[in-house]
């Protein structure tokens, strides 16, 4: 269950918020266009877990107590239905044989958002804070 924490006002948690775009949000993916993501490099400043399906990556979220606006990468890609978390360079191989997962490291190219809200393939649905990025420790991601 999702703590106060990590809630949004109507006392919703990853799952709640992010399983299905709401009206809004799906308005914005779907004028997002192609200027809305690029390819990107994994492996250097981190890299990423795929998790899928969506909503089990979210409930991991959830189960980590994990805040909705806390500075993590974390995107979908609704298309596939799949969760992107952004991990610490390195550390996503320790994942890589869990079922239900991909690790995508060094060599390695990951559709993400250019700004705002990004498209129905790759989605923001939380912005990594700054300079100091937070990351979700992999291995408790996928034990979740």
């Amino acid at each position: 269950m999702a703590s106060s924490e990590n809630t949004t006002a109507s006392g919703s948690g990853w799952v709640d918020s992010f399983r299905h775009p709401d009206t809004e949000m799906e308005r914005r993916l779907r004028v997002g266009g192609l200027s809305a993501t690029t390819l990107t490099a994994a492996g250097a400043s981190w890299d990423a877990v795929v998790i899928a399906p969506l909503e089990r990556g979210l409930a991991a979220l959830d189960a980590l107590d994990v805040p909705l606006d806390s500075g993590f990468g974390v995107y979908a890609d609704y298309r596939r239905y799949e969760l992107i978390v952004l991990v610490p360079a390195g550390a996503a191989a320790e994942v890589s044989d869990v079922q239900g997962v991909r690790v995508l490291a060094r060599g390695s190219w990951v559709l993400m958002p250019t700004n705002g809200d990004g498209t129905w393939e790759a989605a923001t649905l939380s912005r990594p804070a700054g300079l100091r990025p937070r990351y979700v420790d992999p291995a408790r991601l996928c034990a979740a």
